[in-house]
């Protein structure tokens, strides 16, 4: 099944989400989103036609709760995509395309952080997303943040001089998962 997690990229959230790694839900939507569904990520402003899109995928793993009101599902085989989608096709929207095989009404309840997605509408809108981008192995990613917070603990918190080749050697291995360049530079 594919489901559609509203998750703002240019807003700080009241949820600890960590974007293509972990979604943080209230328990309303618990029945909601299940191991094994496909998801299509996407961003709603309800002020800016523009900022309306669709803009990656992945797979539900595990899903959790730490307690009665805080859900967590990890999340797998996370691509971003290559263009963001409109949630707009022609005079309507890409959900409505089959909708009766998901809900009632034609309009999305786009109220509803967790929604179904017709898989007609999902395969639609990856073929508009122009290619898809791996995002970095989350796990990976999430253990050298760790490791280069703790080394700069160790410099800044214990006076650890020692701890600066640490912060080096984390970071250019964090670059290399987020793919970023990471060059010598020549001070004067």
């Amino acid at each position: 099944m594919y489901i559609i997690l509203s998750q703002r990229k240019d807003i700080e959230s009241q949820y600890m989400d960590k974007l293509f790694s972990v979604y943080h839900f209230p328990p309303k939507y618990r029945n909601q989103i299940h191991t094994g569904d496909m998801f299509i990520y996407y961003q709603g402003d309800r002020h800016s036609r523009e900022h309306r899109y669709y803009y990656g995928t992945g797979r539900i793993g595990n899903v959790y709760n730490t307690s009665s009101d805080d859900y967590y599902a990890e999340l797998l085989d996370c691509h971003s995509f290559n263009t963001v989608v409109p949630i707009y096709k022609d005079s309507g929207y890409i959900e409505s395309i089959d909708y009766q095989t998901v809900r009632r009404r034609p309009i999305p309840p786009w109220q509803s952080s967790i929604r179904p997605l017709p898989e007609n509408a999902a395969q639609y809108i990856i073929s508009k997303a122009g290619g898809l981008k791996p995002e970095a192995d989350s796990n990976l990613q999430i253990e050298l943040e760790g490791k280069l917070k703790n080394a700069m603990k160790q410099y800044y918190r214990d006076g650890n001089a020692s701890a600066l080749n640490d912060i080096v050697v984390h970071a250019k291995q964090l670059a290399g998962v987020l793919g970023v360049q990471i060059g010598e530079t020549d001070e004067d």
